[in-house]
């Protein structure tokens, strides 16, 4: 399927490790739009206006990662639900007429995590029904708990390690799978008041605020939760992983246990009515497996989920809105086995 050439890009700083390309890039193929090209650009902050104005016709849209998710609202208008909550964006649109046109922002980062959190307990897979997988997106994207279709984590305790945007938009998608509260675990206690606004906006309990550095304190909070989101950067959390490795859990590490990533696409899935034990989600892909997730691959019915698949999950509305596609026709399957292929 030949037309014109059409640009996309994943913008931040750091940008080396990002596999959004690869993502998109499949999805393209898919599709069959030869024209279409998917790079990544490091800018960061002070860069970012002036490259999204040196832009031509030819650009359709823009990823938005770290640090640039929240410099680009005074950029454009926030279109979604969760974008407009936030003031917090990760994907960027053109309007007609190109970029000089202004910019149209989404955030599908809330949706990425809590379909990769579902798929953690089995309860959504890439290479499902693609309008069943379309249904979830949008409920979650519009913040719609009621239409989602299980609830695993109905009553859960949750923790989020970092107070960042991504914490923002994890706070969110706790949210809509129905979690009773949600703590904070992080680097500096004194940084935390938007997170509390949050939680009071979201109707959450006031979160208990935990440093990272509080020894015991630490080790409790990652204990009583449920379900652990990590936002932090590569390297960031690995002194937890100190802290909660202990001679069982590496012992379980050796003996085979494995996180979901390595786990192969077409394995038995669980029932769904089983109980299962402490889910981590660590947003970081860089390594595939942290030293956060090896720890947790050795407590008991835990499972842990790498970063990649709420990358893959908060791609796949992107790619509908810069392609101007319904997203039920965005081919997350393929999608998911470049993924893994990688």
């Amino acid at each position: 399927m030949n037309g014109p050439d059409r640009r996309c890009a994943v913008l931040g700083d750091p940008i080396s490790h990002s596999l959004s390309p690869l993502l998109h890039g499949s999805a393209y193929a898919a599709l069959g739009l030869d024209g279409w090209h998917y790079d990544r650009v490091r800018v960061d902050i002070d860069g970012l206006a002036d490259f999204i104005h040196s832009l031509d016709l030819s650009w359709a849209g823009l990823s938005l990662t770290m640090p640039l998710k929240k410099a680009v609202g005074s950029l454009g208008a926030f279109r979604d639900y969760w974008s407009r909550t936030l003031g917090v964006a990760n994907t960027a649109v053109f309007e007609q007429g190109g970029p000089a046109n202004g910019l149209s922002l989404y955030n599908t980062d809330v949706e990425g995590i809590v379909a990769a959190l579902l798929e953690a307990v089995d309860r959504c897979r890439a290479d499902g029904d693609p309008d069943d997988l379309a249904a979830l997106l949008e409920a979650a994207g519009q913040g719609r708990q009621d239409q989602l279709p299980r609830k695993p984590y109905g009553g859960a305790r949750a923790l989020v390690i970092g107070n960042g945007n991504t914490a923002e938009s994890a706070f969110c998608a706790l949210k809509v799978l129905g979690v009773k509260r949600v703590d904070l675990l992080v680097r500096n206690p004194e940084h935390c008041d938007h997170m509390l606004d949050l939680a009071s906006r979201l109707d959450l309990p006031t979160p208990v605020v935990v440093a990272m550095d509080q020894g015991e304190k630490a080790k409790g909070a990652l204990s009583k939760a449920d379900i652990v989101v990590s936002t932090l950067p590569s390297g960031a959390a690995d002194p937890l992983a100190d802290l909660l490795s202990t001679a069982e859990t590496r012992e379980a590490r050796a003996s085979g246990v494995k996180a979901i990533d390595e786990r192969p696409a077409n394995g038995k899935e669980a029932n769904a009515d089983e109980r299962f034990g402490p889910v981590l989600l660590d947003v970081v892909y860089d390594p595939r497996i942290t030293p956060l997730m090896g720890v947790f691959c050795g407590i008991p019915g835990a499972r842990a989920i790498s970063g990649e698949r709420m990358l893959l999950y908060q791609a796949v509305r992107q790619v509908a809105l810069m392609t101007d596609r319904p997203l039920a026709a965005v081919p997350a399957a393929a999608m998911d086995r470049a993924l893994r292929e990688a």
